[in-house]
């Protein structure tokens, strides 16, 4: 555990003051240290914005037990008891709602309505004397504008007025109406058994009162007295009345399920607004917002719909409340002390859906306008009445369902959520500030909804709006008024309200949380919180004046308490506590830390209520008096150091001082120091300490802030720099100090004081740039003026100094420490420059940048400002050091300088800077500067000898500064000088400067050697290629002299340009001087890789052209000549295989020597490149060689990929799984295939040129003795190794092939089963390949060659069985056995087996597809058509139903038997491919329909005679399964039956009955007639024709006759309908068309 000290130690010193003065000090951004993390909430229910502080909720596990309570509630435990208890639900009922106004109103199941009073006495109990059985409980009460009636509703739809204070009968009396009771159906109110969930009284109106219910209806009433009585007058608002069947209005339409959700009258405010005169209400069903106003008559105002936006998983819910008009001096916490303008003065509307909640503001618009702007409105004002706007103003979403809705006051709106969880939301802002969970209140909620919106919900209902749940109702379980909050819960009756921001504060000091309760009051102070809801004001001076004498008290309170007995127990510093003390002080130490956060509360707290008063007097006392002092100003550090507090008084500085002294923290008491405002500094103090520990800084700060003194700094550095040169002089150190420990010290002595002397430069640099040391800031003009002519007097005076003037003493330089001076002039400038010259010089170089050293330009005053007008006179005034400082100048310190270096106690390191020094400033400033040509010589050839490699280029950055101003004499003189040195960025300079650009080129190329590369710049990379082209360029002004020059220079330099870099510089040569490519081949032999990017960049640029695939030779330049295209191709196998490939398509045949290009492409491995080359000069023997050689390799490849443990392996465990690494395998697969692939191509590509057979044979085919052309040649020698290599891998990993077989026969395989099976499938693929190559091609005069020998060229069908007699010859020489030969035959037959199984399943899943289809189409054909009626139009006979004739389904029954053994028949026919063996005819049936056709009738059917008709099928329509239909009546019979399959009604008869049929024909649709055909012929209507035949059966032809049927539904017999068409009764004749098809009929009873 670490101790207290880590507080002050741990810690780093912060030294920002050391670092090199020309980068300026920045005041670092301090901050309070970060308080410890607060812990989480134990319940996420419980939550609050203003709580999250860095102890407030420490272990609080319940809401009881909080810091705070956010409501602060009261139990109203007298009335909870009269209400609650068994006696009192006995004599009253159960509480079921409440109303809150001038009194408690509670409502009862019982029908009473009980009035307390606040002090929770029971005042009356309504309705006690009233028989209200028949009423049943009340559901909703109501208050009257002055709280003396109040209006109940009651379960059962009655209604009651009551004086609050004549209890005895209700004023009035409002009851359902029965709508089933005749002398009640004209009555207008609510119906009986209808929930009254929602009731209130109009403005101040006693008698006026408004309601709704829980089916959906919402009415107006208003109570007359009369010479009658008191007559009630009931106006429906909204809603519909059950439909009982009993009134008018017939229900066309479902209706969707409603009811209100949330009902509300607009109050009265404290101010008058005309909206008032209105009488608003807003009422919210599950489907629109509503508002109506009812004055002077009931007319809606607004109206909107539920937004999209909204889930319907959030679940069903709706609440709205109004926030009347009010004057602005009620509106509390108004924006800087004014009202909230019209937008509070205004009445409010908030409403909720489901989690939406909106605010709705309602203003008056002028006269005379009719409707509202707001798209809801549906209706226009009455004449003269005000216009009404409503605006949505502001929105807000919570995180799920809100169930109730009320206004606490002008600013906050309280919400219960659906998980009773009641938010705080600010209505300002639109943002909950607080969180309260209500479930251990248990508030009370009942069921309204859910049975009458079920239809409502997601899983029933078929309406469009459909949600997850239907929450219950708790809008007459949670009431508002005055600021309080009134809940009626299940087992009590709480009140509460919002506690005050005081509240919060006393809770956490009552609970010790000190530091919580600072910070919690800080942030009301400032405003960081929510003030509405804690009753604080928003505008700041209120703010602030109502919370600093709390927050100021706070502080006193929680240190006063906490310091008081802390003393003893508590270490004085944070040192006290030693290691070995650690462990027993555990306790102590989480006490120190507990009042090092109170402190850092407190201290911030009072700075930002800006009580430093209190921080330095009562806060300072109490931790000293607890002897806490260090934790005082640790806590303090942070502010001095963030320039936050600056000023102290002087006890408390001097505390502080001794305090950080004490414990050594040195570097942070100087910071400290440097960040105070010396006002408040003891000096002698101050300037004491700084010495005795050494804190320059500090001293410096002291000195010149406090008493303006800037030279008694330089008079400390001065003897610092002495103390140096005496301890590092031979004298100094004697043989004697030889001890270790004595050399330790010494050195670390030299170091502290290096680093204190470094500073006397940061010291220079801050004060001649009129900046203050060390903390950066900017001085005055009239200050920093003097400080620097103050040091500048001290510098250049040119002697010693006595200083303070008046009783100084004479600062000494000298090393011995003597009375006597140095010798020489400007002895501290010496002693300067001789310690650091390079430190003196960088200070003296940012001096020059100040005006001040322009000259004495403000001495005489202006003539806009009289200030200046004693400058004269008071100039005289001026001391010596001020006079000799403002005139001092750049030219004057430049020779100071000058004559100081040029003596001999300076070294030539030395003095290089000095020369720097001048050049660059005599460039800058050559107004105020002048040096002779002697002396700007003399510096230039200096700086071309730099002492050192380090300081080089600074010196040649000098000498381009002093050139750029000086043009010297003798240039080549000095040119030599750079030349030596390596001066090239001069040299270009002169160079281009003279025009010399031969020079100048080859400057670049020594520049860029010299880099050797990898040094140089890009910079000068680019310009050595840009000057070339600018010399080069046909516009340069260059003569041709200059031009040859230029091109001789970079001729010479030719292999320097190319490493430069060689793309660039094959542009500018191809460009320029193309003659110089030959030279990359013999200048850059030893540079291949530069070779390559060279000729890669002419490549690019000649292949690279738009549209170029093969470039002529016409077309390419000189320099691509054959060595161009062999060398490249060498370099890109050598340096990028993958681009070979690329390259070799642009070629053309005998653009390379093979000898030249093979031997690279082969030792390369590029085989693809070779057989590419061999194939484009028609060598396909040599290429097909190669390639079969390459197989060989990835055989090899492919077995090392298995162990040698395989093969055995595979033969004593047979069947043994073995994998290998298949990322591995499978490369070489996809090589295999590639080359494979590539092989067959090469074959092919040679078959399609069909040279002459025995024009060339290999060495294989004559060793079989048999002559092949060279295509069959080497399709024979590819398809022997691809087999040979199948056989060979085969052998090795599957020695028995008994095992493989076993392995290809399961489930999965292993690595060596799946390799046999890839390869056995290229083998499948290469005799493809010849195949296809030999047996497509069609067979001419042309590609049938026959030679001498009898060979054929490929090609013919002949050439596959010579190249496989040819194979299989092969094979058996080389097979040493038969069971080799059959292994052989196997592997390549094998995948042709498999291939007719694949293409035998393909079909089968093709026939089952078409199958499906097929089944659909049926299974949609046979739902045919329904009639619409059961009898004939015409005759009135039945022809189907119920009571339609037996014989019609007997019919169809054999008619169905019939079918089906005529379609197997035809089956069997199809199978066997042969005749039927039996005609399936009806003869008497065919003369029928002969004579049908004679007669020409419309309407006969073509299906009877098809029926009857089997002629013989012609051999190709045996074949067939299916078809169209045709001529004959085979396939015309098909359809014919399926028709009538379809048919929902048939007649036919068989066996000496009469059979009836019915089609139905859609246009188009029958066998015979095309659908363009259909549609011609007749009218768009479609008819079922009904076929009658007459077998001999003698029914009566009236109750078996032919049907037709159209589509309109109607049904004829259709000799009815013959007969009345040929009567000419219907005015027009029956139309049939050229078939005789029924399409001709028309309806007679459609027109």
């Amino acid at each position: 555990m670490s101790s207290t000290s880590d507080f002050l130690i741990a810690s780093p010193p912060l030294r920002p003051f050391d670092l090199r003065f020309h980068s300026r000090l920045e005041s670092p951004a301090y901050s309070l240290r970060s308080s410890s993390p607060s812990p989480s909430l134990s319940q996420s229910r419980i939550s609050s914005i203003s709580m999250a502080f860095d102890d407030a909720l420490d272990n609080l596990p319940t809401d009881d037990k909080l810091p705070w309570e956010v409501v602060r509630w009261t139990k109203l435990r007298k009335l909870s008891s009269q209400v609650y208890s068994e006696a009192g639900k006995q004599q009253f009922g159960a509480p079921t709602c409440i109303a809150v106004g001038g009194t408690i109103a509670v409502g009862t199941t019982k029908g009473l309505i009980l009035i307390f009073d606040y002090n929770q006495n029971l005042l009356t109990a309504i309705g006690s004397n009233t028989n209200l059985a028949e009423a049943g409980a009340v559901t909703a009460i109501g208050y009257s504008y002055d709280h003396t009636y109040v209006a109940g509703g009651h379960e059962h739809g009655h209604i009651y007025i009551w004086h609050i204070k004549r209890p005895l009968a209700p004023r009035v009396h409002i009851p359902p109406f029965n709508p089933l009771r005749p002398d009640q159906q004209r009555h207008d109110g609510h119906v009986a058994e209808a929930k009254i969930l929602h009731i209130g009284f109009l403005a101040k109106r006693h008698s006026v009162i408004a309601s709704a219910d829980d089916k959906g209806m919402a009415f107006y009433h208003v109570s007359q007295q009369n010479l009658m009585g008191k007559q009630v007058r009931s106006t429906r608002l909204v809603g519909r009345y059950p439909s009982l069947g009993l009134r008018s209005e017939t229900q066309t339409r479902q209706r969707k399920a409603t009811s209100v959700l949330a009902f509300s009258l607009m109050p009265l405010g404290s101010s008058p607004h005309p909206v008032e005169t209105r009488g608003l209400l807003a009422l919210m069903t599950p489907h629109i917002l509503v508002i109506i106003s009812t004055s002077p008559t009931p007319q809606t105002q607004y109206k909107t719909g539920r937004p999209k936006t909204i889930s319907d998983n959030m679940g069903l819910s709706g609440c709205l409340d109004w926030f009347p008009a009010i004057s602005a001096k009620h509106v509390k916490g108004a924006l800087n002390g004014t009202t909230n303008g019209i937008h509070n003065s205004n009445p409010r509307l908030a409403y909720c859906w489901s989690n939406m909640v909106t605010i709705l503001d309602v203003a008056v618009g002028a006269h005379g306008q009719e409707g509202s702007k707001e798209n809801g409105a549906n209706t226009a004002n009455a004449p003269g009445m005000h216009h009404l706007e409503f605006t949505q103003v502001k929105k807000f979403i919570a995180d799920e369902a809100i169930v109730s809705l009320r206004w606490l006051n002008s600013q906050i709106i309280v919400l219960v959520t659906v998980t009773q969880r009641l938010l705080i939301l600010n209505e300002h802002t639109m943002r909950v500030t607080d969180t309260v969970d209500l479930a251990p209140r248990q508030i009370m909620h009942h069921d309204y909804f859910s049975r009458q919106l079920n239809d409502l919900v997601i899983s029933g209902g078929a309406g469009g709006d459909h949600y997850a749940t239907i929450p219950d109702a708790f809008f007459n379980s949670l009431r508002t008024f005055k600021g309080r909050i009134f809940l009626l819960g299940s087992y009590e009756f709480v009140v509460g309200h919002l506690s005050s921001w005081a509240e919060r504060l006393m809770s956490l000091m009552e609970t010790e949380k000190f530091a919580g309760a600072i910070r919690l009051a800080t942030k009301y102070y400032t405003g960081e919180t929510d003030q509405v809801t804690i009753g604080l004001p928003e505008e700041e001076k209120a703010r602030h004046d109502a919370v600093y004498d709390k927050l100021i008290d706070t502080v006193l309170t929680a240190l006063r308490y906490e310091l008081s007995d802390s003393g003893s127990s508590t270490p004085t510093t944070p040192t006290a506590i030693t290691a070995n003390e650690e462990q027993q002080q555990i306790d102590t130490d989480a006490q120190y830390r507990q009042i090092a956060e109170l402190a850092e509360a407190s201290f911030e707290a009072l700075y930002v209520a800006d009580a430093l008063d209190v921080l330095f007097d009562s806060v300072y006392e109490y931790f000293e008096n607890a002897n806490l002092r260090g934790i005082y100003f640790e806590t303090l550090e942070p502010y001095i150091l963030a320039e936050k507090i600056v000023s102290f008084p002087p006890a408390i500085v001097k505390e502080l001082i001794n305090i950080y002294a004490s414990l050594a923290l040195n570097e942070r008491l100087e910071e400290m120091i440097c960040h105070l405002d010396t006002a408040s500094l003891d000096i002698d103090q101050v300037t004491t300490l700084c010495r005795n520990y050494e804190l320059y800084d500090a001293l410096i700060y002291v000195w010149n802030q406090t008493l303006g003194d800037y030279i008694s700094p330089m008079a400390d550095f001065m003897k610092l720099i002495c103390r140096y040169f005496k301890l590092t002089s031979a004298t100094s150190c004697t043989p004697s100090d030889t001890d270790e420990d004595r050399a330790d010290d010494h050195e670390k002595t030299l170091e502290k004081l290096r680093l204190d002397i470094s500073k006397v430069y940061s010291y220079l640099s801050y004060i001649f740039t009129s900046r203050v040391y060390p903390t950066g800031q900017y001085l005055d003009d009239d200050e920093a003026e003097g400080a620097k002519a103050s040091l500048y007097y001290f510098l250049f005076l040119g002697t010693t100094v006595t200083w303070p003037r008046e009783y100084g003493t004479e600062i000494l330089v000298d090393v011995e420490g003597d009375e006597k001076t140095s010798a020489g002039s400007f002895p501290y400038l010496r002693r300067l420059l001789k310690y650091d010259a390079p430190a003196f010089v960088a200070a003296m170089n940012e001096a020059f940048e100040d005006t001040f050293l322009n000259g004495a330009q403000d001495d005489s005053p202006s003539d806009e400002d009289d200030a200046y007008d004693d400058t004269k006179s008071k100039r005289h005034e001026l001391p010596d050091d001020m006079i000799f400082g403002r005139a001092m100048s750049r030219q004057y310190i430049v020779n100071i300088l000058l004559e100081i270096l040029s003596g001999a106690e300076f070294s030539p390191k030395e003095t290089i800077y000095l020369d720097m020094f001048i050049a660059r400033n005599a460039a800058k400033y050559p107004q105020f500067i002048s040096l002779s040509e002697y002396l700007r010589r003399q510096v230039m050839l200096r700086l071309c000898a730099p002492p050192s490699p380090e300081i080089a280029d600074d010196c040649q950055l000098s000498v381009e500064y002093l050139l750029s101003a000086y043009k010297p004499e003798l240039v080549e003189d000095l040119v030599k000088k750079f030349v030596e040195v390596r001066y090239y960025r001069v040299l270009k300079w002169i160079f281009r400067a003279e025009k010399q650009y031969a020079r100048l080129v080859s400057v670049y190329f020594e520049e860029s050697a010299a880099a050797s590369g990898a040094t140089a710049t890009y910079g000068s990379r680019d310009e050595v290629f840009t000057t070339i082209e600018e010399c080069l360029a046909r516009k340069s002004d260059l003569s041709t002299e200059e031009r040859t020059q230029v091109r001789a220079a970079v001729a010479e330099n030719f292999r320097n340009l190319v490493i430069t870099d060689a793309a660039r510089a094959a542009g500018v040569v191809d460009k320029h001087l193309p003659e110089l490519h030959g030279g990359i081949y013999d200048k850059l032999s030893d540079h291949p890789d530069v070779q390559l990017k060279y000729l890669k960049a002419l490549f690019k640029q000649e292949l690279h052209r738009e549209g170029v695939t093969v470039l002529p030779r016409k077309q390419r330049a000189k320099w691509n000549t054959q060595q161009a295209r062999e060398t490249y191709i060498t370099l890109l196998c050598e340096f990028d295989k993958a681009k070979v490939i690329n390259f070799l398509r642009y070629l053309q045949k005998g653009d390379v020597r093979l000898s030249k290009v093979l031997s690279s492409l082969e030792s390369a491995g590029v085989i693809d490149g070779e057989i590419f080359l061999l194939r484009s000069e028609g060598q396909y023997a040599e290429a097909i060689r190669r390639l079969i050689a390459h197989l060989g390799y990835l055989k090899e490849k492919l077995l090392k990929l298995y162990p040698d443990t395989v093969s055995r392996g595979r033969t004593k465990n047979r069947g043994r799984w073995v994998q290998v690494d298949e990322r591995k395998l499978v490369d070489v697969e996809r090589t295999l295939q590639h080359y494979v692939i590539l092989g067959t191509r090469l074959c092919t590509e040679r078959s399609k040129k069909s040279a002459p057979a025995g024009t060339t044979a290999s060495p294989s085919s004559a060793a079989v003795g048999t002559n092949l052309s060279e295509a069959e040649t080497i399709w024979l020698d590819l398809i022997d190794s691809i087999v040979a290599l199948t056989r060979d891998v085969s052998s090795t990993l599957f020695p028995d092939i008994t095992v493989f077989e076993k392995m290809s026969h399961s489930s999965s395989y292993d690595s060596p089963t799946k390799t046999i099976l890839f390869l056995r499938r290229l083998v499948q693929d290469v005799f493809s390949a010849l195949l296809a190559a030999t047996t497509t091609t069609k067979v001419s005069a042309h590609n049938v060659t026959t030679s001498t020998t009898g060979a054929t060229a490929p090609g013919t069908t002949t050439a596959f069985l010579r190249i496989l007699e040819a194979f299989l010859a092969r094979t058996a020489a080389a097979s040493p056995s038969v069971v080799d030969l059959r292994n052989v035959l196997a592997n390549i037959f094998e995948a042709y087996i498999y291939e007719r199984q694949l293409l035998t399943l393909t079909n089968r899943l093709l026939n089952k597809d078409l199958m499906v289809h097929v089944s659909k189409v049926y299974a949609i054909r046979q739902e045919g058509w329904r009639v619409g009626g059961q009898s004939c139009e015409v005759c009135g006979r039945k022809v189907c139903g119920p009571n339609a004739p037996s014989e019609i389904l007997q019919a169809w029954e054999r008619k169905l038997v019939d079918v089906q053994r005529q379609r197997k028949v035809r089956f069997r026919s199809h199978v066997k491919n042969i005749e039927p063996e039996e005609e399936y005819a009806d003869d008497g049936q065919d003369e029928d329909e002969e004579e049908d056709d004679r007669r020409g009738r419309a309407g006969r059917s073509q299906a009877a005679p098809a029926k009857g008709r089997r002629r013989r099928r012609r051999p190709q329509q045996q074949r067939r399964l299916s078809g169209s239909s045709s001529e004959d009546g085979g396939y015309e019979e098909d359809d014919e039956s399926e028709r009538v399959d379809r048919g929902k009604a048939a007649i036919g008869g068989a066996d000496g009955r009469t059979r009836q049929r019915t089609m139905f024909v859609r246009p188009g649709e029958d066998a015979g007639t095309s659908p363009a055909a259909a549609l011609e012929d007749g009218p768009a209507g479609s008819a079922v024709d009904t076929t009658q035949a007459n077998t001999g059966a003698q029914l009566a032809a009236s109750e078996l006759d032919s049907l037709v049927m159209f589509k309109c539904k109607h049904i004829y017999h259709r000799k009815c309908l013959e007969k009345l068409l040929d009567s000419g009764r219907v005015g027009t004749a029956s139309l049939v068309n050229d078939r005789g098809i029924g399409e001709g009929y028309r309806c007679i009873l459609c027109p």
